[in-house]
């Protein structure tokens, strides 16, 4: 027997970023309304008070639509970008030299500066050079002073700003600082839901970010963002210490073989949804929608298939960013991600779910929920939980009907904006465990998830411990007004 709701119930989340094309309150709002769940500050791009008056204008907009939108920062990490360019683009064409730059351009030469200096002390004749994900490829000629001169291989057009790779040479990682500490003072200022933090090779280097978030007395999640091979090899070590992972797969992909990028993507989905944890798919998801009005086929394949793999979010960037039209490509993101998850049951579900180490009761419970809901065709699984711990475990296991994870922590509800399939509810109805399950059931009704006569698994605990989950009963949903 499977679930068949009421209302189709998106489980995937989609996440937007935020950049000039969109950053302006009925844009975000009509973001909010066409889905957007979570919201990226770019920190590679603008500054502080830029980016805390876009905060300002998501959290505005988010209360006038009465929808939970978390808020993302995204880390700059170990990043070299181009410097300015004459005029804002160059056009690159194959053959051609062109120069980078320790410092400011000079002698007339064709060329941009970098934002790291020293980059003729880490490359060797041959040595290929990648520009904004990838899209223009150089190959180093030899060193002038601290000018790389370099040979254009796959022309395009160069704009400021945009990220360099260095996929023959890993020293330059070392070398760069990771000067993280202007992003870290914003998210704990500003009680950011998600920290996503760049280029994480090891679990000790988001251990060592989580130090500095508890110093400045903040306990926000971290994703760590996958752009390197050091960080595949390691990713069952990130997965244990991280709070999400996020496979970035512009810089990942210039780091990779031109076919090893889907493998890899499946493999660090597996290893984060197996341990429970949410997981991203970024970049390039939809980027004809930059330019065009509808995504190609194999966008639309690629989406799918992000999702038949288990990802938790699927994450727009120049898309939103800068693209022509965010709004549809928000809406566009929601409906092919509507239509993914209704073959999820033939095509999906492979990864083999690990227990939780530390709770195997509210565990126990969490798979029972889930028996319990699919053998009764249940409308929805309501969760009672004051930290999200139990919801989270519902959601790793990846129920057919939705989630509604029911709290008294506006925080929590935003921190769950992420998770798969789980719709938060700020409970402020106070009283009883009963009186909390019928204000989920409302909410459910009213949203078109649950009518009269559905039956509800509903999930709670005898104490406000997290972990504390251990009792299960099933609900009917009653007719209105009874």
């Amino acid at each position: 027997m499977t679930f068949k709701p009421t209302k189709r119930f998106r489980k995937t989340k989609v996440i937007a970023t935020i950049g000039p094309a969109c950053d302006d309150a009925p844009t975000i709002r009509a973001m909010i309304d066409a889905g957007m769940n979570v919201a990226r500050l770019n920190m590679s791009h603008g500054d502080e008070d830029r980016h805390a008056q876009t905060l300002a204008r998501i959290r505005a907009a988010a209360e006038e639509a009465r929808a939970t939108v978390a808020v993302m920062v995204d880390t700059r990490g170990r990043e070299i970008r181009t410097g300015p360019v004459a005029g804002g683009a160059v056009v690159l064409e194959r053959g051609r030299a062109f120069y980078l730059h320790g410092r400011a351009t000079r002698d007339g030469r064709p060329g941009v500066s970098l934002s790291y200096a020293k980059l003729h002390e880490h490359v060797k004749p041959g040595h290929r050079i990648l520009i904004d994900d990838g899209l223009i490829e150089l190959s180093v000629a030899g060193v002038d002073g601290d000018s790389v001169e370099t040979r254009v291989e796959c022309g395009g057009t160069l704009r400021e700003n945009k990220g360099v790779n260095l996929p023959d040479t890993t020293s330059v990682l070392d070398d760069i600082a990771d000067d993280n500490s202007r992003e870290l003072r914003f998210a704990a200022a500003h009680g950011i839901e998600y920290l996503a933090a760049s280029f994480i090779r090891n679990g000790d280097e988001v251990r060592e970010i989580r130090r500095r978030l508890r110093a400045l007395d903040a306990d926000i999640p971290i994703i760590a963002k996958i752009e390197n091979r050091e960080g595949v090899e390691n990713i069952e070590e990130i997965v244990s210490k991280a709070n999400g992972v996020m496979v970035a797969r512009g810089d990942l992909g210039a780091e990779l073989a031109m076919g090893q990028g889907p493998t890899i993507q499946k493999r660090i989905i597996r290893a984060t949804v197996s341990n429970g944890k949410p997981v991203i798919t970024a970049t390039q998801m939809l980027d004809s929608m930059e330019r065009n009005p509808r995504p190609t086929r194999a966008e639309v394949s690629d989406v799918a298939n992000a999702i038949f793999d288990g990802t938790s979010a699927v994450m727009l960037s120049g898309e939103t960013a800068t693209g022509a039209r965010p709004v549809e490509a928000v809406r566009t993101m929601v409906s092919l991600a509507l239509e993914a998850e209704a073959g999820l049951r033939e095509y999906g579900y492979l990864q083999q779910i690990k227990p939780h180490p530390s709770n195997e009761v509210t565990e126990a419970v969490a798979q029972a929920s889930i028996a319990m809901a699919s053998h009764l065709r249940a409308s929805a699984i309501v969760a009672l939980t004051e930290t999200g711990f139990t919801s989270r475990l519902i959601s790793k296991h990846r129920p057919e009907c939705p989630i509604f994870a029911v709290t008294s922590s506006r925080i929590v509800v935003r921190r769950l904006a992420m998770n798969w399939g789980v719709q938060a509810l700020l409970s402020d109805v106070g009283g009883s465990d009963n009186d909390k399950v019928k204000f989920a059931i409302d909410e459910a009704k009213k949203a078109g998830y649950a009518k009269p006569g559905d039956l509800v698994v509903v999930t709670a605990g005898s104490s406000h411990q997290a972990g504390s989950t251990n009792m299960i009963r099933v609900v009917g949903v009653p007719d209105n007004g009874h």
